[in-house]
């Protein structure tokens, strides 16, 4: 029973930290329209962050010249902070252009991260990574119990993230980024920023993978280039595709989905006569899953709300409201 709990403490970790990248995915592409195809480089970015900020001098075989032995909270600031540097370099030249450009540049970027992680030992350590990386309050709760404990901090933070970035689509910042998004030259003639609104919006999101990399270290207790494949980008976006676009409701829901689906199927998998055969058709079946999900709901399981267009007041209500304002 209590492998089944830890299973289980284990898979709402994994979901929290994927939800956190469909809602990165929602507010660049379902608010503001922008392709990042470079979301697991973020993610590597935060990631590895926080294990340098965290991380203390080199022992044995370790390759790296920079640590800073950290407490765990300014490891996870600073995945945020670094992350969202890298993300306003990138964003620069290309957040203005978007469109397939955007896609292609973070997509070559996540590649770029990718090597370096490899092959850059003096900042990464190389194909070793790191290992034993320091986890939130671990002193204080020892033993299988800290699983259930890593469950409840993953989970708060990520319904801090949703209400944040609710907030933000709620608010004339989200407005106008779907003005932006369904029509550009209409929001261009009332004077909308449109470069600023698509920029804050790309480093949010970003900022929002680096916390999630930094999370996901939390889990793994390590980092290693072979932990930051292109697969958790095809993930975030499969689950928002799954879920609907311009609503986190949706992006939460198609992470569930989604990583509901992995899960049970890795669960299914530990019985050594079907270990095979789940092995060889996991990918056919999450497949299935999303051809059913688009057939059905072409929109999403949750599709975005329009807008409800204002009710005209009738001229008794109109006097009412005068009448309380004045």
């Amino acid at each position: 029973m209590l492998n089944v709990l830890l299973f289980l403490a284990g898979v709402l970790i994994l979901m929290g930290i994927y939800a956190l990248l469909t809602m990165s995915v929602n507010m660049q592409y379902g608010y503001a329209g922008l392709m990042n195809f470079g979301i697991v480089g973020f993610v590597a970015i935060g990631a590895y962050t926080y294990a340098i900020v965290t991380r203390g001098a080199p022992v044995g075989q370790d390759a790296y010249l920079f640590y800073f032995d950290q407490p765990w909270w300014v490891g996870f600031i600073a995945a945020g902070v670094v992350t969202t540097i890298f993300a306003f370099i990138i964003g620069l030249p290309t957040v203005r252009v978007g469109g397939d450009y955007l896609l292609i540049v973070t997509f070559a970027f996540s590649e770029v991260i990718q090597d370096l992680l490899s092959n850059e030992a003096w900042l990464t350590n190389g194909t070793r990574g790191y290992i034993n990386i320091e986890q939130p309050f671990r002193e204080m709760i020892p033993g299988q119990n800290y699983q259930f404990f890593l469950a409840f901090l993953v989970i708060l933070i990520v319904v801090l993230v949703y209400l944040v970035v609710q907030r933000l689509g709620r608010a004339p910042f989200g407005r106008s980024l779907r003005a932006m998004r369904d029509n550009e030259p209409a929001a261009l003639a009332t004077g909308k920023n449109i470069f600023s609104f698509k920029m804050r919006a790309f480093l949010v999101g970003a900022a929002i993978c680096g916390f999630a990399g930094a999370m996901y270290s939390w889990y793994m207790t390590l980092a290693l280039p072979s932990l930051f494949g292109m697969s958790v980008t095809f993930a975030a976006w499969i689950a928002v595709v799954i879920g609907g676009t311009g609503n986190n409701k949706g992006a939460v829901i198609g992470t569930v989905v989604l990583l509901g689906a992995q899960q049970a199927l890795k669960f299914i998998s530990t019985t050594p006569e079907l270990t095979p055969v789940v092995s060889s058709v996991q990918l056919i079946l999450e497949g299935l899953v999303l051809i059913v999900i688009l057939r059905f709901w072409p929109l999403g399981l949750v599709p975005e709300k329009s807008p409800a267009a204002p009710r005209l007041k009738t001229p008794a209500e109109g006097s009412q409201l005068a009448k309380e304002e004045a």
